[in-house]
């Protein structure tokens, strides 16, 4: 699931399928071009993948470890998970967080299968992986990763051994550029503004301490830093936590929470810049990072 949708959007490049099991991930990506990593740490499992390479007539890259104790060498344009971590004791599960993380590029996919209850409240089977609600994937994951799609399967009237059924849940994610690189989003805010001619610098000047005069839509900002937009916060605010939240996130890049929030007020504003209004003018915006991006 995915992986031909991503081998037709993007360039082949580096991927690392971790816990290759018997290698019809990696085989398959390398067939398509991409320069494939494939780690377990069952030797036979590699061992197998490499067979099946050699009969496809590709080659991959083995690597005989734990993925909680590697040392991550370099980072991957693609990363795949197709049943790892469903698998997994959940004392590893910070380490394993830790390297994907790592092991992710800034522009880089990641792909998870994961079971998932086939009903709210489903008890784990007897036997198989532990089942995982969409929610709890995605907050595993947050805020460094962003999900970008998200697909089912459902899988009824199974063996009781396995809780009578199960869903497997698919999980496209990308890295969040807001979190590793706040700055960059503060900087094409101000592009987009100068580039319409908005001296945002006097403005904010004229405000003093305070905020700039702007008539905002009550809910507007909560919209603006949800995960429809800027994503600077992975759920939608209530429009009264917005400011906080916010605020919050402005602490952590290092400046000054009242700019930046005067900055996101003069950008929305009907009466400075009226782009990021509650119907964005996104055809006159440089904020490459916002999520509706991919919409434009």
């Amino acid at each position: 699931m995915y992986l031909p949708e991503i081998s037709n959007l993007r360039e082949s490049g580096t991927a690392l399928d971790i816990g290759c099991g018997s290698g019809m991930d990696s085989v398959y990506l390398a067939k398509q071009g991409w320069d494939v990593t494939s780690l377990d740490f069952v030797p036979q499992a590699l061992e197998f993948t490499q067979r099946r390479a050699e009969a496809a007539g590709v080659s991959v890259t083995p690597v005989e470890t734990d993925i909680t104790k590697w040392d991550v060498p370099r980072q991957f344009d693609l990363v795949l998970d197709h049943g790892l971590l469903h698998n997994m004791d959940p004392v590893r599960f910070a380490a394993y967080r830790e390297r994907i993380i790592k092991a992710v590029a800034p522009n880089g996919d990641f792909v998870l299968l994961h079971w998932h209850p086939l009903y709210p409240g489903q008890p784990q089977g007897e036997t198989g992986p532990t089942r995982t609600p969409r929610e709890d994937i995605e907050a595993f994951f947050n805020p460094e990763f962003q999900i970008r799609y998200f697909a089912r399967e459902d899988y009824a009237d199974m063996n009781d051994s396995v809780g009578g059924g199960f869903t497997n849940a698919y999980y496209w994610f990308r890295p969040n550029p807001v979190h590793f690189r706040s700055i960059e989003l503060i900087d094409q805010v101000k592009a987009t503004l100068t580039r319409h001619g908005i001296d945002y610098e006097a403005i904010i000047a004229d405000a003093g301490n305070g905020l700039v005069a702007a008539d905002l839509p009550s809910d507007l900002m909560a919209r603006i830093i949800g995960p429809g937009r800027l994503s600077i916060t992975p759920e939608t605010a209530q429009p009264d936590e917005a400011a906080i939240i916010l605020r919050d996130w402005v602490k952590q890049t290092g400046q000054d929470s009242n700019y930046v929030e005067n900055l996101l007020h003069i950008f929305a504003a009907a009466e400075f810049a009226n782009l990021c209004t509650l119907n964005p003018r996104c055809d006159a915006c440089e904020v490459q990072f916002c999520r509706r991006l991919r919409r434009r």
